[in-house]
């Protein structure tokens, strides 16, 4: 199969393509920041297909590709509205040009876009996912594209970048300091980095998938509170940290989340989630074996 993948430098996404090569698919991963992690894979896999945004013509690019699926990653966490620009631009603006560019293809392309399980009226982030999502279902309707909407809960992994979530924490709980955090009485889904990219690309590939569009949800299918989540990382690390529950305001509205596996599981999907308490356990290990390496 031929797989775009935008967000080609991200986190995800450069998991993403790596999965797609691994299991013999050809790849054009679409970014701005070619360097780092994608460089590092074009160099493992010299078939990588490569659109550097700010250099080549994507609607070229992919035209000569001829992909038969397309995968969004493309994403921007800011929630505060002073971010609004990038923000509406990099979960908007953007996938609505890799969607334009698909549907000018002429032929009925599977669109993957990861999405949010977190409701519109939370935040920028959440708002502008949604409505991403509702202009790929417009198209689907129409019939021009089958599009999944993939509402993905919270994920992790050991070699995350160090200012997301799980990470920070284990990272401070490791060094010992002291964490500001709210009550953390919300319940949060937390999924394994290496299940989402599990997850997602049995939902590109997949021939299970005959409707034109579909909402998703991706997560462990767990749901513990943040409190929970953070007394137990503690424990597993040994920290003398203190955790300071209450320190940080939480925010109004603020949801829990969790994943109901159903629809995945009746489209065939067969991988089995990883338990977050093992999950984030190996992550403790990884970080602190690969500090000792």
């Amino acid at each position: 199969m031929n797989v775009v993948v935008s967000g080609a430098s991200g986190y995800l996404g450069c998991k993403l393509v790596e999965s797609f090569l691994s299991h013999d698919n050809r790849v054009l991963a679409v970014a701005r920041n070619t360097g780092g992690r994608l460089r590092t894979l074009s160099d493992k896999y010299p078939s990588l297909d490569i659109c550097e945004l700010d250099v080549d013509d994507l609607l070229f690019s992919m035209s000569r590709f001829s992909p038969d699926v397309v995968v969004s990653t493309t994403c921007c966490y800011e929630t505060d509205p002073k971010f609004l620009t990038k923000t509406v631009s990099s979960n908007y603006i953007f996938p609505t040009t890799l969607l334009r560019s698909t549907l000018q293809l002429g032929r009925r392309i599977r669109f993957v876009s990861t999405g949010t399980s977190l409701p519109p009226s939370l935040n920028l982030y959440s708002l502008t996912k949604k409505q991403f999502s509702e202009l790929g279902k417009f198209f689907s309707q129409l019939g021009k594209i089958q599009f999944v909407n993939v509402l993905l809960e919270s994920f992790y992994g050991s070699d995350e970048p160090g200012e997301r979530f799980i990470k920070r924490s284990i990272l401070s709980l490791l060094g010992n300091r002291e964490l500001a955090v709210t009550e953390g009485t919300q319940h949060r889904d937390y999924v394994s980095v290496g299940d989402v990219v599990s997850a997602m690309r049995f939902l590109s590939l997949s021939d299970s998938l005959t409707e034109s569009y579909y909402e998703i949800p991706l997560g462990s299918g767990e749901s513990p509170s943040i409190r929970e989540i953070l007394e137990f990382l503690k424990a597993e690390t040994h920290s003398c940290s203190i955790i300071r529950f209450g320190a940080v305001p939480q925010r109004p509205g603020e949801p829990s989340t969790k994943a109901d596996l159903t629809a995945l599981g009746q489209l065939g999907y067969t991988g089995k989630m990883t338990s977050w308490k093992d999950g984030m356990k190996k992550m403790i290990g990884e970080i602190q074996n690969e500090d000792i390496g």
